[in-house]
């Protein structure tokens, strides 16, 4: 076989790696080491990351023909990773589109995987040094991209929650950016999260100032909201912060710990925050007062168990399908 015959068959198994990347990107439990390995492969040859791109533009069309309703996506990816006896590469060649429609393109949680240097699993948390000795705590389900500069420290919140300890004496400051605005600090304590379309900044020692809308690596302003210890701000995607509130910066990163406090907080906001912990998908039936107020410490690592504690407080019960869904009814 001369080179130019070998050549397409070099290119299908390009093709079929990249798949597989996709799969096992998407699927939700991709650890640090698994990421790295991903980024060592794209990085090994330009073709590998062409492949890589075609892929994922390839994925990003099926799912935008895709509108089967997510639970029935869920059980589906769920059956398909249960079945051993398939290799992933048997498993993408002979079914990509079986794949797409059990909602293996959660594109979102790939394109952070894609961006990302580093990551959290459902249910994993990691505490991870940065370049200038400054510490960030990723929670659940989380990722960050660093990018430090001789004038910027910038770190990109891409998705979910992470505290950071900031070494202090540095020429340049340390910020979050996420969601079109940034946090900034020279050495304080704090915590920033991005669910729901919203960032809630958090100061638990120090000082930060927040700055929204405002992109990634835009200039400081006056215009910063100020927060000290024990206060924070919130803001949405291209608006204004909202004002400083003063709050118990030990609660609000007891997750640190492996713990959540709820301290009157709406039932159905307790169980969603139970759910960050959990790969299923927490659905709630009829008879759910979702305002009754909750207040009890849980632990993180017994999220399943936390769950059907808040449903026996309405007289409810909590029905696990594992990795599909806890229905509580």
């Amino acid at each position: 076989m001369d080179e130019s015959d070998k050549r397409p068959e070099k290119d299908r198994r390009i093709a079929l790696d990249a798949r597989d990347w996709i799969v096992r990107l998407a699927s939700g439990d991709v650890g640090e080491a698994e990421l790295q390995s991903f980024k060592d492969w794209r990085d090994r040859a330009p073709e590998h990351r062409r492949a890589f791109e075609r892929e994922r533009r390839f994925w990003q069309e099926l799912q935008q023909l895709d509108e089967a309703p997510r639970l029935p996506r869920r059980q589906a990816a769920a059956e398909l990773r249960a079945r051993p006896a398939i290799s992933r590469r048997g498993l993408v060649a002979g079914g990509a589109l079986a794949a797409a429609a059990a909602g293996i393109v959660a594109m979102p949680r790939l394109e952070r995987l894609w961006q990302a240097d580093f990551a959290t699993a459902v249910g994993e948390q990691k505490e991870v040094a940065l370049p200038d000795g400054s510490v960030a705590t990723l929670n659940t389900d989380s990722a960050i991209a660093v990018d430090f500069r001789p004038d910027l420290r910038l770190v990109r919140l891409l998705a979910g929650e992470a505290a950071f300890r900031v070494k202090s004496g540095a020429a340049a400051p340390l910020r979050v950016a996420s969601l079109g605005g940034n946090s900034d600090t020279r050495d304080a304590q704090f915590s920033v999260s991005a669910l729901d379309e919203e960032v809630v900044v958090t100061v638990a020692a120090g000082r930060a100032g927040v700055t929204a809308p405002a992109a990634p690596d835009a200039a400081s302003g006056p215009g910063a909201v100020e927060l000290g210890e024990n206060r924070q701000t919130r803001y949405a995607a291209g608006q204004r912060p909202s004002f400083v509130t003063t709050v118990d910066s030990d609660a609000v990163l007891a997750w640190r710990s492996g713990r959540v406090i709820f301290e009157g907080r709406p039932f159905a906001s307790a169980v969603a925050e139970l759910g960050r912990y959990l790969p299923e998908r927490i659905v709630m039936g009829p008879g759910v007062s979702p305002q009754l107020p909750v207040s009890a410490v849980f632990s993180t690592r017994e999220a399943v168990a936390a769950v059907q504690a808040l449903a026996r407080t309405q007289g409810l019960t909590a029905r696990r399908i594992p990795g599909i869904a806890i229905i509580i009814a």
